[in-house]
């Protein structure tokens, strides 16, 4: 096999239209309020600690690459 024949790994182009679909969506959508019905605070309190679990489990994952490239 020569190199001329290998080419380089890129993702599909309808991957990377997912995933800028997604940030777009992230990025504009309304946070929840601790306003209303129960089952509004509810999803509040739901977004609010899975939002800590997810930003504490991104920097116990930095940390650990951190770690991996020092030691």
């Amino acid at each position: 096999m020569s190199a001329v024949s290998l080419s380089a790994a890129r993702p599909s182009v309808a991957f990377s239209v997912r995933v800028r679909r997604f940030v777009e969506t992230v990025r504009w959508a309304p946070a929840p309020r601790f306003e209303g019905s129960a089952a509004r605070r509810l999803a509040f309190v739901g977004y609010l600690v899975g939002s800590m679990v997810a930003w504490v489990l991104v920097g116990v994952g930095v940390s650990a690459l951190l770690g991996a490239l020092v030691a």
